[in-house]
């Protein structure tokens, strides 16, 4: 429980250093204005690292202050791996806080000491904080409410990290928790050509304006509590939030397996008895080779998930996403 609290309310106390935060008269607006949703060239490779390697900085980038609620900086958090060579291209794992969370928090789910073992760079970008509420959040559903372009944040984000690193374009990744796990999905809905798959954790799940049509197959695993208070596993009828309503876990998954174009599935490929418990199935025959593959904790809260046939949640979601590479 203290993960979830953790990524829940951030953390304060993340032992790293930080890059000094620079004035916005130092950033120049980039010039997209809309997301670009294809492999971009890396032009980052034999350049001397920026970060050192094995320790975690705070990055600042240039927004567009109206896509940014007046903003005209933000921020993300990069762990660069501690073998990382400037010639050699590697993945990124793209790690989204929930509600009112931080970087530095999502930093404590473990893809940092992952990414020191496994050669990948782990970035936790920032959210903004919701106007009224004062807390961050992500903009799950598009730009609709206060004007925030998550999508295009993240898009600059990815730019930034090309320019500076040797990053493989085609094995980006993304996953998050709860409203985290809400923006995964945005992106896997819209963002599909410049990140290869995607892994929501207790996200959720709201009708996004103009429907979800990524473009091509997604290979998506996803995690969720049965017991979950606050996003409930069996959603929430519309009658208790009209604008708000929440679907159910099998519909989602239901809907990415008829996406994808799945023909078997679900099969059920794991039973691990315990409190919680987890049952693990599987939607296979999908268009492009993927799949879709749902770890269902039985009993378990809104939270990150325990470990699975003894391996952490994030091992778990490092070996799936190494099965895909952009087409």
């Amino acid at each position: 429980m203290w993960l979830c609290a953790l990524l829940l309310a951030g953390c304060t106390n993340t032992p790293a250093t930080s890059t000094s935060t620079p004035g916005a008269s130092h950033y120049v607006v980039p010039s997209n204005t809309l997301p670009i949703n294809a492999p971009v060239t890396t032009t980052g490779c034999g350049l001397a690292p920026s970060v050192t390697p094995g320790i975690s900085v705070n990055v600042t980038i240039a927004a567009h202050p109206a896509e940014a609620i007046g903003h005209t900086t933000r921020m993300y958090r990069i762990h660069l791996p501690r073998r990382y060579n400037n010639m050699t291209p590697v993945a990124v794992v793209l790690a989204f806080h929930g509600f009112g969370g931080t970087a530095a928090g999502m930093e404590g789910s473990g893809f940092s000491t992952l990414a020191d073992s496994q050669d990948f760079i782990a970035v936790y970008p920032q959210g903004l904080n919701e106007p009224g509420a004062g807390k961050p959040f992500w903009a799950e559903i598009g730009p609709i409410d206060f004007g925030d372009d998550d999508v295009l944040f993240v898009s600059n984000i990815l730019d930034d990290l090309q320019k500076k690193f040797c990053v493989d374009a085609h094995r980006i990744y993304a996953t998050g928790f709860s409203n985290g796990g809400g923006m995964t999905t945005l992106l896997a809905c819209r963002f599909a050509g410049r990140i290869a798959a995607f892994a929501p954790i207790s996200g959720n799940d709201y009708a996004i304006p103009g429907g979800c049509h990524p473009g091509r197959p997604v290979p998506l695993i996803n995690m969720h509590g049965s017991a979950d208070p606050l996003l409930p596993y069996n959603g929430s009828p519309s009658n208790q939030s009209p604008d708000w309503t929440l679907s159910s876990l099998p519909a989602y998954l239901h809907a990415w397996a008829v996406r994808d174009g799945c023909t078997q599935g679900p099969t059920i490929f794991l039973r691990q008895p315990g409190h919680p418990g987890v049952t693990g199935m599987r939607w296979t025959g999908c268009q492009g080779n993927v799949s879709v593959v749902h770890y269902r904790i039985d009993g378990g809260g809104h939270h990150w998930p325990p470990s699975i046939e003894g391996q952490p949640a994030t091992e778990v979601l490092w070996h799936f996403f190494q099965q895909y590479t952009l087409p």
